[in-house]
């Protein structure tokens, strides 16, 4: 899908007022445009974010738990958005329909639609495939991220994204996922993938030739612990 297409899909859902004011439907005014929004968008997330870790402590703690996908439908997202009544949208179970490409963690996403706004939403999170449908290909690193992430889940059309990965990895898929890591680096660096994000495919490419073992590999730890590392020394599980 084009920029231009892609910022068409974004009039016809409730993305950001922001958007609105928008009506040149090249890339380039696009791209001008969406840097502008992206900053706004950073300085709202970071006012939003501030009183999180007084509340909720740190953040590895908070994401990896075993009860997460609860707690985040449950707890935060009602103390969040206490005012909003359309909450629902982490509410289904998209295990069995899982896009292959996602990131190992509390958060995935089953079949979603094309309209390209995840990456959006949370572009250091989220990634197109080459038809435009959605999947994590980094979880949330922080509370700004998750802020994101949540958004991205929110304005999607069919309530595609899920919180219970947390329940559904296990060990063995993790080193399972890994080993097919050839075949995800082939897809990213497909033309048709690279032209449906917007640098969303060569992050997820570098992410796997660095921080992503060490990351996985401290999952692991937690889906066998029932908790995450406590210090950089912890001795983690093979891949």
């Amino acid at each position: 899908m084009s920029w231009v297409a892609r910022l068409k899909a974004l009039f016809r859902k409730p993305v950001s007022p922001d958007l609105a004011s928008i009506y040149h439907w090249d890339a380039a005014q696009f791209q001008i445009q969406y840097a502008a929004y992206l900053a706004q968008k950073t300085a709202a997330i970071a006012q939003k974010s501030i009183f999180l870790p007084e509340q909720y402590g740190d953040f590895t703690a908070f994401l990896y738990r075993p009860d997460f996908d609860e707690f985040i439908r449950k707890e935060f997202l009602p103390a969040l958005k206490p005012d909003n009544p359309h909450l629902q949208f982490l509410d289904h179970n998209h295990w069995p329909n899982k896009h292959p490409f996602n990131f190992p963690g509390p958060f995935y996403t089953g079949e979603s639609d094309t309209c390209g706004t995840g990456i959006c939403e949370a572009p250091d999170n989220v990634a197109n495939n080459d038809y435009s449908q959605e999947f994590v290909f980094r979880q949330p690193q922080n509370y700004p991220q998750l802020l994101r992430l949540l958004d991205a889940a929110a304005v999607e059309v069919l309530d595609s994204y899920a919180a219970n990965g947390n329940a559904c990895w296990t060990y063995a898929a993790c080193r399972d996922w890994w080993r097919n890591r050839p075949e995800l680096l082939a897809a990213l660096s497909d033309p048709a993938t690279i032209r449906s994000n917007y640098g969303q495919a060569e992050a997820y490419a570098a992410y796997l030739a660095g921080d992503a073992e060490t990351d996985l590999r401290r999952y692991c730890y937690f889906l066998e612990n029932g908790q995450y590392p406590a210090t950089a020394n912890t001795a983690l599980p093979p891949l």
